[in-house]
This record gives structure tokens, C-alpha cells and sequence, in this order.
């Protein structure tokens, strides 16, 4: 129905009476949407109850399902206030808010209403009858709110801090106030994972298992149960709706090492298309400097290991590497952990290939720590920074079984047992080699040398001398 038709019907007080209390019927009626049965059932529960939490995978369309309640209270309350936040400002305004406009322009009663990129007020009374965005940065996000009717939306909830979470309860003081919080279920701490636990009896809870979503897409679905399994946090967390387990998962499974280790040392004795080296240069006394080397992304030679932190012996020993196989690589890529002490090597090793006009040879800067991604394009899953994806590439390499490795004790443990998580955003975030040290393992450093082998770094971080 057009705007002119339906505008006077929906300014009539039965009208918006009605739809209080038929958050279902409005949802289909004026914003034109159709929720499919979970979706109902959580629209439900924010109608008649007092606190809603809804732990779900991804894609279930809770981003919709809460912009879809953000509208009927708005329009259905008289000077509502409703503040929403996420733990990001990329979850908030690029998800949640972008989500709210789309609905609110399609709506029949989008002429009441005024969206901004900061707030969703009512045209009449926009001072006192508004929805507002703020970021789950800071304690005082959703402090200072008061009104007979009031909303609080709060979207990946498990990533929010707790502190965050007590002027709401301070404000969840009449049957006029509501809260709706839905999220992947990333940590198990938190007000988040207690509404599902030790303060289950005073929320009306929901748990979405994507299997069971008409939106999650089968082949999503699978692209995560090959990847890591149906035993996984991945799995947990980002399709069936479930906490972590209480330990975090290996992010490299141990028989996936075993089963691509080489029977017998790998050696180059013909010309090959690409020789990769990675160097990880030793920061403390009892860690390894060590260079790897791999053959075409898939054969791994045995790795060199140094015990001191001296940059000139160890670009020598470099320099070394690369002559005895100048003559055998068509093109040679050498990647250096330029976060510590690396960087004087990476330095002096540009010298060195200016002053010997190595034409085949490629020199770049390692970051550990730098921006994440995904691997490759619709991949199901993003790293929160260059540390998991340049593991991530290893990961999946030998998931698929292509690359094989020097059969090394230390680094197949080394490889096996780097832990992972997930942050508030559904990312995978290495166990950090403090927090390893701390349980008692040592600093990866073999296993960091091979994953700077096998990544393929940025071209903006590359040194090259053409000699024209």
C-alpha cells in the first residue's frame, strides 16, 4: 500500500494500539518483511517479555530481527528512547544501523521518521523520541537514559563489557522497559553467556542452530565442517549457536601434521620455478633464529637453526642460503619478521642484493600482528590480523594435503600447539606466544619461519632491483 493510503490508518490510536501488541502483524503489514518462524518466535518474546537473549550461528538475520523491533517500538510507543550499541563501530553502523534504514525505507510509516547515521527519531518530537547508535567503547555508552518506554537493543552482546550492562539493569525498572540482546556466543564469561546460565531464570532465552535456520545457507554450512570440523569452537560458535568449550581448540590439528611430514629429507637438485625462505629472527636468549625453505609452496626443506640474536652473522647465513641456490630457483622470495630485531637483517640484506645485482631475488617485511582478512574470497571465516592468515594459509594447505614438511619433531609440536579463539566479531585470534610461554611452550619460532615461507606477503612490502 502507498503512503497516502496508509497514513491516516496508521495515525488512528486503535491502528497503533493494535500493532503493540501484534509485533508480528506490524512486521509483515507496515515494514513489508516476512520472519520466518524463529524469527516469530523471538519477536514474541520482546513483545511479552521483559528481557530477551538470543545466542545464535551465522546468518540466522538477526541484524533484520532487531531493526524490525527498533521500528514497531518506535512506532508503537509514545517518546520512546532506545539506545543500541556492539562492541564495534564496523557491527553498529555498517550491520545494525544500515539494517534499520533499509527497513525504514521500504516501511509504509517511513514518513514519520528520520534516519541519520547517529539516530532514528520521530519527525513531531525528535528531542524525546528517538533510537541512537553508540559504541560499546567506553563505561558510560548507555548511561544517562530515561523515559517511561524505553528499548535497549544490543547486538554481538557476548563481545560487550560487563560494565557496560549496569545502567541497563539499573533502567529495566518497569513493564514498560525492555531489553533484547542477541550475538555469537564467543566467550564463556561474561553477563552474556550468565543470561544463559546462572541468570536463565530471569531472561527468556533462545538458541538458534543455523542447521535449523532457513536463511544459513547448506553450503555455508559445509564450507565450516570442512574446514574445521563439527567438534570445533568455528563449528560451535559460528553455525550451532553453542559456547567454546572450556580449552581452546589446537588451530592446527596434530594428525593433519603426522600426515603430511616427509618420509625422508626433501633436497633441490634441479632447477625449480620458486624457492620461498622465511626467517624468524631469535628477540630472546633460549629462542631460535631459524630460516625456512619450500619448493613451488610444496615441498619443504629441511630448515637451518641458529641459537644467538647477532643480525650481521645471521643475514650472512642468509646471503649463504641464497647463493648455494641462485642458480637452481627461477625466482627467489625471501620474507623476514621485521617486528623485532629482524628488521636489521631485512636492511642489510637489501644491501647485499644491490651490491651482488641478484636480478631473481625478491626481499619483503613480515608482520606479525598487521591486518587480517580471509584467505580467499567468500571464505566463512575472517582472521583478526596477519598473524592468522599467514598460519591460516599453512593451515589449509595441509588440510588439503598440499604442501609436505621436513620431518621435524619440534616444529610438527610447534605447529600442533598454537591455540585459538574467537573475539566478540566471530574472528579467529592466535593464542599470542606470551600466553604460550606462560603454559609452558615454547616460542614458535620454527613454525613461524615455515609460515613466512609459505605466505604470500603484500606486493607493497616487496623489494626488488631490476639493474636496467
Amino acid at each position: 500500500m502507498s503512503n497516502i493510503t496508509v497514513e491516516p490508518i496508521l495515525l488512528k490510536p486503535e491502528v497503533i494500539l493494535y500493532y503493540a501488541d501484534n509485533i508480528i502483524d506490524y512486521v509483515k503489514e507496515v515494514i513489508g518483511a516476512t520472519p520466518d518462524d524463529i524469527q516469530g518466535d523471538i519477536l514474541l518474546s520482546v513483545q511479552n517479555n521483559m528481557k530477551t537473549a538470543v545466542r545464535s550461528g551465522h546468518g540466522i538475520g538477526k541484524s533484520a530481527l532487531e531493526a524490525w523491533t527498533i521500528k514497531w517500538f518506535m512506532y508503537s510507543r509514545p517518546f520512546p528512547k532506545i539506545p543500541c550499541t556492539a562492541p564495534t563501530q564496523h557491527q553498529l553502523k555498517d550491520i545494525l544501523w544500515a539494517e534499520l534504514s533499509k527497513w525504514n525505507r521500504q516501511a509504509a510509516d517511513q514518513h514519520l521518521f528520520q534516519w541519520t547515521a547517529e539516530t532514528f527519531k520521530h519527525k513531531a518530537h525528535p528531542e524525546e523520541w528517538f533510537a541512537v547508535a553508540r559504541t560499546a567503547s567506553t563505561s558510560d555508552a548507555l548511561q544517562g537514559f530515561h523515559a517511561d518506554h524505553i528499548l535497549y537493543v544490543i547486538d554481538e552482546a557476548s563481545g560487550v563489557k560487563d560494565e557496560i550492562f549496569q545502567p541497563v539493569l539499573g533502567a529495566l525498572t518497569s513493564d514498560n522497559s525492555k531489553l533484547l540482546m542477541c550475538g555469537n556466543p564467543t566467550r564463556i564469561s561474561g553477563f552474556f553467556f550468565d543470561a544463559f546460565n546462572k541468570n536463565r531464570a530471569i531472561f527468556h532465552t533462545f538458541k538458534v542452530d543455523g542447521r535449523n535456520s532457513p536463511r544459513v545457507s547448506k553450503m555455508f554450512i559445509q564450507s565450516i565442517i570442512d574446514m574445521f570440523g563439527e567438534d570445533s569452537d568455528i563449528f560451535r560458535v559460528r553455525v550451532a549457536g553453542d559456547f567454546p568449550k572450556a580449552e581452546p581448540d589446537s588451530f592446527i590439528p596434530l594428525d593433519w601434521v603426522e600426515r603430511m611430514l616427509a618420509k625422508s629429507a626433501i633436497t633441490l637438485q634441479s632447477k625449480v620455478q620458486r624457492l620461498d625462505i622465511g626467517v624468524d629472527v631469535a628477540r630472546f636468549g633460549d629462542d631460535e633464529s631459524v630460516i625456512a625453505s619450500v619448493i613451488d609452496k610444496k615441498k619443504q626443506l629441511p630448515s637451518e637453526i641458529y641459537h644467538h640474536n647477532d643480525t650481521m652473522r645471521l643475514t650472512g647465513r642468509l646471503v649463504q642460503k641464497v647463493e648455494r641456490n641462485i642458480n637452481l630457483a627461477r625466482e627467489i622470495h625471501v620474507k623476514i619478521d621485521c617486528d623485532g630485531l629482524g628488521v636489521g637483517v631485512y636492511d642489510r640484506f637489501r644491501e647485499v642484493i644491490r651490491s651482488k645485482r641478484w636480478r631473481n631475488v625478491y626481499v619483503y617485511e613480515g608482520h606479525f600482528g598487521g591486518r587480517g582478512g580471509r584467505l580467499k574470497e567468500g571464505d566463512p571465516v575472517e582472521f583478526e590480523n596477519s598473524t592468522g592468515l599467514m598460519w591460516g594459509t599453512v593451515r589449509e594447505r595441509l588440510r588439503t594435503g598440499k604442501i609436505e614438511l621436513w620431518n621435524d619433531q619440534e616444529q610438527t609440536a610447534q605447529l600442533a600447539n598454537r591455540k585459538y579463539r574467537l573475539n566478540s566479531d566471530g574472528e579467529i585470534v592466535l593464542e599470542r606466544k606470551e600466553d604460550m610461554k606462560k603454559r609452558g611452550v615454547k616460542s614458535p619460532d620454527r613454525a613461524d619461519a615455515l609460515v613466512l615461507a609459505v605466505a604470500d606477503l603484500p606486493y607493497g612490502n616487496v623489494t626488488h632491483h631490476s639493474f636496467i
